[in-house]
Protein backbone atom coordinates (compact mmCIF):
# COMPACT_ATOMS: atom_id res chain seq x y z
CA UNK A 1 0.00 0.00 0.00
CA UNK A 2 2.65 2.61 0.87
CA UNK A 3 4.32 1.97 -2.49
CA UNK A 4 1.30 3.45 -4.27
CA UNK A 5 2.00 6.88 -2.77
CA UNK A 6 5.69 7.17 -3.62
CA UNK A 7 6.52 10.26 -5.62
CA UNK A 8 9.17 10.02 -8.29
CA UNK A 9 11.58 12.59 -6.89
CA UNK A 10 14.46 11.21 -8.88
CA UNK A 11 12.91 12.34 -12.15
CA UNK A 12 12.18 15.82 -10.69
CA UNK A 13 15.80 16.12 -9.55
CA UNK A 14 17.03 15.15 -13.02
CA UNK A 15 14.86 17.87 -14.62
CA UNK A 16 16.16 20.48 -12.16
CA UNK A 17 19.76 19.50 -12.87
CA UNK A 18 19.18 19.70 -16.62
CA UNK A 19 17.68 23.18 -16.32
CA UNK A 20 20.56 24.32 -14.13
CA UNK A 21 23.14 23.07 -16.62
CA UNK A 22 21.30 24.58 -19.56
CA UNK A 23 20.97 28.05 -17.97
CA UNK A 24 24.05 30.26 -18.20
CA UNK A 25 25.66 30.82 -14.81
CA UNK A 26 25.18 34.44 -13.90
CA UNK A 27 27.92 35.70 -11.66
CA UNK A 28 27.11 38.48 -9.21
CA UNK A 29 29.35 41.54 -9.66
CA UNK A 30 31.90 42.11 -6.88
CA UNK A 31 30.61 45.62 -6.20
CA UNK A 32 27.25 44.17 -5.11
CA UNK A 33 29.02 42.33 -2.28
CA UNK A 34 30.78 45.54 -1.27
CA UNK A 35 27.45 47.37 -1.48
CA UNK A 36 25.95 44.90 0.98
CA UNK A 37 28.83 45.43 3.41
CA UNK A 38 28.65 49.23 3.15
CA UNK A 39 24.86 49.16 3.65
CA UNK A 40 25.20 47.01 6.76
CA UNK A 41 27.87 49.36 8.10
CA UNK A 42 25.65 52.38 7.43
CA UNK A 43 22.79 50.68 9.27
CA UNK A 44 24.98 50.07 12.34
CA UNK A 45 26.31 53.63 12.33
CA UNK A 46 22.77 54.98 11.88
CA UNK A 47 21.72 53.06 14.98
CA UNK A 48 24.64 54.55 16.96
CA UNK A 49 23.77 58.06 15.73
CA UNK A 50 20.09 57.53 16.57
CA UNK A 51 21.02 56.41 20.09
CA UNK A 52 23.11 59.56 20.62
CA UNK A 53 20.41 61.77 19.06
CA UNK A 54 17.79 60.39 21.44
CA UNK A 55 20.14 60.74 24.40
CA UNK A 56 20.84 64.39 23.55
CA UNK A 57 17.15 65.16 23.00
CA UNK A 58 16.32 63.75 26.44
CA UNK A 59 19.23 65.58 28.06
CA UNK A 60 18.20 68.87 26.44
CA UNK A 61 14.61 68.41 27.59
CA UNK A 62 15.69 67.57 31.14
CA UNK A 63 17.95 70.63 31.28
CA UNK A 64 15.18 72.86 29.92
CA UNK A 65 12.78 71.47 32.56
CA UNK A 66 15.32 72.22 35.29
CA UNK A 67 15.59 75.77 33.93
CA UNK A 68 11.80 76.17 34.13
CA UNK A 69 11.77 74.85 37.71
CA UNK A 70 14.50 77.25 38.82
CA UNK A 71 12.80 80.12 36.98
CA UNK A 72 9.60 79.34 38.87
CA UNK A 73 11.54 79.41 42.14
CA UNK A 74 13.09 82.74 41.11
CA UNK A 75 9.61 84.17 40.39
CA UNK A 76 8.46 82.97 43.83
CA UNK A 77 11.46 84.68 45.44
CA UNK A 78 10.75 87.93 43.57
CA UNK A 79 7.10 87.78 44.62
CA UNK A 80 8.11 87.25 48.24
CA UNK A 81 10.57 90.14 47.83
CA UNK A 82 7.72 92.40 46.67
CA UNK A 83 5.47 91.25 49.53
CA UNK A 84 8.22 92.03 52.07
CA UNK A 85 8.73 95.42 50.42
CA UNK A 86 5.05 96.25 50.94
CA UNK A 87 5.13 94.98 54.54
CA UNK A 88 8.31 97.00 55.23
CA UNK A 89 6.62 100.14 53.88
CA UNK A 90 3.59 99.45 56.03
CA UNK A 91 5.75 99.13 59.14
CA UNK A 92 7.63 102.35 58.36
CA UNK A 93 4.30 104.14 57.78
CA UNK A 94 2.98 102.66 61.04
CA UNK A 95 6.06 103.90 62.93
CA UNK A 96 5.55 107.41 61.52
CA UNK A 97 1.84 107.39 62.36
CA UNK A 98 2.47 106.14 65.86
CA UNK A 99 5.05 108.91 66.31
CA UNK A 100 2.56 111.58 65.22
CA UNK A 101 -0.46 110.10 67.01
CA UNK A 102 1.26 109.60 70.32
CA UNK A 103 2.11 105.92 70.22
CA UNK A 104 4.41 104.53 72.90
CA UNK A 105 8.16 104.39 72.22
CA UNK A 106 7.96 100.57 72.43
CA UNK A 107 5.28 100.47 69.69
CA UNK A 108 7.30 102.78 67.45
CA UNK A 109 10.51 100.75 68.09
CA UNK A 110 8.64 97.49 67.36
CA UNK A 111 7.33 98.86 64.04
CA UNK A 112 10.82 100.06 63.05
CA UNK A 113 12.37 96.76 64.14
CA UNK A 114 9.85 94.89 61.95
CA UNK A 115 10.69 97.20 59.03
CA UNK A 116 14.42 96.43 59.49
CA UNK A 117 13.66 92.68 59.64
CA UNK A 118 11.66 92.94 56.40
CA UNK A 119 14.55 94.82 54.78
CA UNK A 120 16.94 92.04 55.83
CA UNK A 121 14.55 89.47 54.29
CA UNK A 122 14.36 91.54 51.13
CA UNK A 123 18.15 91.69 50.84
CA UNK A 124 18.38 87.90 51.20
CA UNK A 125 15.54 87.33 48.72
CA UNK A 126 17.08 89.71 46.17
CA UNK A 127 20.34 87.71 46.23
CA UNK A 128 18.49 84.40 46.07
CA UNK A 129 16.23 85.49 43.20
CA UNK A 130 19.17 86.97 41.25
CA UNK A 131 21.16 83.75 41.72
CA UNK A 132 18.21 81.72 40.46
CA UNK A 133 17.77 84.03 37.47
CA UNK A 134 21.45 83.55 36.57
CA UNK A 135 21.13 79.76 37.02
CA UNK A 136 18.03 79.75 34.79
CA UNK A 137 19.91 81.63 32.06
CA UNK A 138 22.86 79.22 32.29
CA UNK A 139 20.59 76.16 32.12
CA UNK A 140 18.69 77.57 29.15
CA UNK A 141 21.98 78.19 27.33
CA UNK A 142 23.15 74.67 28.18
CA UNK A 143 19.86 73.19 26.95
CA UNK A 144 20.24 75.03 23.64
CA UNK A 145 23.81 73.76 23.23
CA UNK A 146 22.71 70.19 23.92
CA UNK A 147 19.88 70.57 21.41
CA UNK A 148 22.46 71.57 18.78
CA UNK A 149 24.34 68.34 19.55
CA UNK A 150 21.06 66.43 19.10
CA UNK A 151 20.54 68.08 15.73
CA UNK A 152 24.02 67.01 14.61
CA UNK A 153 23.28 63.36 15.44
CA UNK A 154 19.83 63.62 13.84
CA UNK A 155 21.49 64.91 10.66
CA UNK A 156 23.85 61.92 10.72
CA UNK A 157 20.88 59.53 11.07
CA UNK A 158 19.12 61.18 8.13
CA UNK A 159 22.21 61.02 5.94
CA UNK A 160 22.77 57.35 6.81
CA UNK A 161 19.15 56.60 5.90
CA UNK A 162 19.60 58.35 2.56
CA UNK A 163 22.79 56.36 1.94
CA UNK A 164 20.97 53.10 2.73
CA UNK A 165 18.12 54.04 0.40
CA UNK A 166 20.55 54.87 -2.41
CA UNK A 167 22.31 51.54 -1.85
CA UNK A 168 19.01 49.72 -2.24
CA UNK A 169 18.30 51.56 -5.49
CA UNK A 170 21.80 50.79 -6.77
CA UNK A 171 21.37 47.08 -5.97
CA UNK A 172 17.93 46.86 -7.56
CA UNK A 173 18.89 48.72 -10.72
CA UNK A 174 22.43 47.30 -10.84
CA UNK A 175 23.71 50.84 -11.22
CA UNK A 176 27.14 51.32 -9.55
CA UNK A 177 27.11 55.13 -9.93
CA UNK A 178 24.20 55.35 -7.47
CA UNK A 179 26.19 53.22 -5.04
CA UNK A 180 29.08 55.69 -5.26
CA UNK A 181 26.68 58.50 -4.38
CA UNK A 182 25.52 56.32 -1.47
CA UNK A 183 29.13 55.94 -0.31
CA UNK A 184 29.68 59.70 -0.46
CA UNK A 185 26.49 60.34 1.52
CA UNK A 186 27.44 57.66 4.06
CA UNK A 187 30.92 59.17 4.37
CA UNK A 188 29.40 62.57 5.01
CA UNK A 189 27.14 61.04 7.66
CA UNK A 190 30.11 59.27 9.27
CA UNK A 191 32.04 62.56 9.38
CA UNK A 192 29.09 64.30 11.07
CA UNK A 193 28.82 61.45 13.60
CA UNK A 194 32.54 61.41 14.36
CA UNK A 195 32.72 65.19 14.84
CA UNK A 196 29.80 64.89 17.27
CA UNK A 197 31.54 62.13 19.21
CA UNK A 198 34.83 64.04 19.29
CA UNK A 199 33.12 67.25 20.44
CA UNK A 200 31.38 65.26 23.20
CA UNK A 201 34.65 64.02 24.72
Amino acid sequence: MPEEYEVGTERAQELIDEKREAAPQERRPRWIDLLAVSTALFAVLAAVAALHAGDKANESLLTANRAVLIQTQAVDSWMEFQADSIKKSQQLTLAQLLGKLGGTPQEIAAARKEAVRRQTLQDRLRLEASRRDAETAALSKESTAILHEHQRYALAVTLFQIAIGLSAIAALLRFPAVWWVSLLTGGWAAAVLVTGLIAKS
